[in-house]
């Protein structure tokens, strides 16, 4: 099912031995989120309120839960500016190459396509998933296909290194513990809440004013009509009421003589769309500052030279600094637990991203070509930097030594 070029016997016996007992203790590993029970998840209305209300639930020293606040980050990543922001800023990290990179600084290409596969993208976004939301835990749920899952935000205590099986229960499994140490991998951001802490107040305040501005739109929207008439009998007031209620959406109507109609047109008084506007067009701009650096990635209005300072910093401050945060994690925790299951890592080798990737073609081959006049550069390297197939270097001829040395 996989290409891992390995003994088929060591690597069975290693699956079996992992999936019953673990090295360190010997005990029997059920798996978590197999026992984690489905509940309801808070999807009401958030306001500043119920945002004070679940970090103070969080930072219980006795009893901390992150439901509330977990639940609320889920309610408010609906947004379509936050998303796509945080699109961005991951696809800077896993957009980028990675291989396994021995300690004279050559490229494993045996074991860099072993984990150039599906799992390991999906790894590397769960755990890009701890900078937003302050911490993430992952569990190997079936060794074969090596399928990992990421386990609910909600459930975990980060504090305690606790997995609520239910979010406000009493059971709990500790998953630092050594009986989990060949399924589990956890990352705890520096930031206590993760970065999405930070602006919870501008996509509440955002949501708040989108949904004014839809409640002023369905009231102003349509202006309020209103009739004068002179008219006792019943029967033609019922039908000044019916054909008003009529005139509101076909514009048109058959009233008795003498009845006058006056258009109330409310909906530009105020000025509501630079009400709105300009209050959701600045929470953007915040949100896009807090998780890309600046406006000009995501947002309208800006110049193709601003841009790219914008992209710049994405690229190579704030992106770089998640890559760290992935090579660290990858070599420190992810590495040792995959050479239990057959992944044959040397000794000295660790993972890395490819920074040459930043510069252009062009640029990296005018440093490549100056490197060229004084040193030696492994073909194949260069083969692979340019996508290039080089079958061997070029013999120069007699003549052209000749004309060259009379130069």
């Amino acid at each position: 099912m996989r290409n891992y070029d390995i003994n088929k016997k060591s690597y069975l016996w290693g699956l079996i031995k992992a999936e019953t007992k673990t090295p360190s203790t010997g005990k029997k590993n059920n798996g978590i989120i197999t026992q984690l029970i489905s509940e309801f998840q808070d999807r009401s209305r958030s306001d500043i309120q119920k945002w004070r209300q679940a970090m103070q639930a969080a930072e219980d020293p006795e009893n901390p839960r992150w439901n509330l606040l977990q639940d609320l980050y889920d309610n408010l990543m609906t947004d379509g500016h936050l998303m796509a922001n945080i699109q961005i800023r991951k696809s800077a990290v896993m957009g980028n190459r990675f291989f396994i990179m021995d300690k004279d600084g050559k490229e494993n290409d045996e074991v860099t396509q072993q984990i150039q596969t599906e799992w390991f993208y999906n790894i590397i976004e769960f755990l890009l998933d701890s900078i937003y939301r302050g911490y993430s835990v992952i569990e190997l749920t079936d060794p074969i296909l090596m399928r990992w899952k990421l386990i609910p935000h909600r459930n975990v205590c980060p504090q305690f290194e606790r997995i609520y099986l239910e979010v406000m229960g009493t059971k709990f499994v500790t998953y630092s513990d050594p009986s989990f140490a060949n399924n589990i991998i956890a990352l705890t951001s520096l930031n206590k809440f993760g970065i999405l802490n930070d602006i919870i107040p501008q996509l509440i305040w955002k949501r708040n004013a989108q949904q004014t501005w839809a409640d002023f739109s369905e009231r102003f929207g349509i202006p309020l009509v209103t009739a004068e008439t002179l008219e006792t009998d019943t029967k033609k007031l019922n039908l000044i009421e019916t054909m008003l209620r009529k005139l509101g959406q076909a514009a048109q109507a058959v009233l008795p003589e003498g009845t006058k109609i006056t258009i109330h047109d409310s909906s530009t008084k105020g000025d509501p769309h630079n009400i709105f506007s300009e209050q959701i067009k600045i929470t953007n701009s915040e949100i896009s500052k807090r998780i890309v650096g600046g406006t000009m990635i995501s947002d309208d209005g800006s110049s193709y030279s601003q841009s790219e300072v914008h992209e710049r910093t994405l690229n190579d401050k704030i992106a770089e600094a998640d890559r760290r945060i992935i090579e660290f994690t990858v070599n420190n925790k992810l590495i040792p637990l995959l050479r239990n299951y057959g992944i044959k890592f040397n000794d000295n080798e660790r993972f890395v991203f490819d920074r040459s990737e930043r510069l252009s073609l062009t640029e990296h081959w005018k440093i490549v070509s100056g490197i060229l006049q004084n040193y030696d550069v492994d073909d194949e390297w260069i083969s692979r930097s340019f996508n290039v197939p080089i079958i061997g270097k070029k013999q120069q001829s007699v003549g052209a030594g000749i004309t060259a040395n009379f130069r």
